[in-house]
């Protein structure tokens, strides 16, 4: 074993010498077309690995916790009052388990937590799923619940699958913005099939974000009038 391991070091010895013999006409083209290789490479792949948390802030979460909470003890009140009729004894209990639905739902949200690159995503909690990267987008839909006849105030609600897992984000989401913008770009690259609901609600959001735009330019320019 040591004569063999010493004709190893010798060959190696050797040809570091004939490879430093041969200069900038042999190990200098060979450096010169890996330095290349490598300026290529960075430059086709500009993403940047930073992770993201995302998480609902308490200051939305909590207001939906206290309702649901307020709601199970009124209900609960109603129903188990003594001088009531059976049919509305029957619509307090209803309204417990939906109210208890909500409760866990306002649960789940909050601790709940969606990590996100531009590589992909992965939400992690108790309904947390598989990790999949933006080239495994198989599904991308977005919703508006409105609270209000007229439409002008609610939420949306964005929905990823990818490869059997499922992700849903609502717009009270930190960063959902961000999040919206990669899953739209990735939906556009993957050539996905987007329903008229999600189109019409993207372009709501796109005429949203002129009309701040505008409002924010035209405010600066007033302020600089002043």
């Amino acid at each position: 074993m040591a004569i063999k391991q010493g004709s190893i070091n010798s060959e190696a010895n050797a040809s570091d010498r004939s490879g430093a013999a041969t200069g900038p006409q042999g190990g200098g083209a060979d450096a010169n077309v890996n330095a290349a290789q490598i300026e290529v490479r960075q430059a086709a792949d500009t993403r940047t690995t930073d992770i993201v948390v995302m998480k609902y802030p308490r200051r939305v979460v909590m207001p939906d916790l206290i309702r649901a909470i307020m709601g199970m003890v009124l209900c609960a009140g109603i129903a188990i009052a003594p001088d009531i009729i059976e049919l509305l004894r029957w619509v307090a209990g209803a309204l417990i388990l939906l109210f208890a639905v909500y409760l866990l739902r306002t649960l789940l949200r909050m601790q709940s937590r969606v990590h996100v690159s531009e590589y992909g995503v992965r939400q992690s909690g108790v309904l947390s799923g598989a990790p999949f990267g933006w080239s495994e987008l198989s599904g991308f839909r977005l919703r508006y619940f409105s609270t209000r006849r007229d439409g002008k105030k609610g939420w949306f609600e964005m929905t990823l699958q990818a490869a059997g897992t499922k992700l849903v984000a609502e717009s009270t989401l930190q960063g959902f913005g961000h999040l919206l913008d990669l899953a739209r770009d990735a939906a556009t690259e993957n050539q996905l099939m987007i329903d008229d609901v999600t189109r019409t609600n993207l372009m709501r959001l796109d005429e949203a974000d002129n009309i701040m735009r505008a409002q924010a330019r035209h405010g600066g320019a007033t302020g600089e009038g002043q």
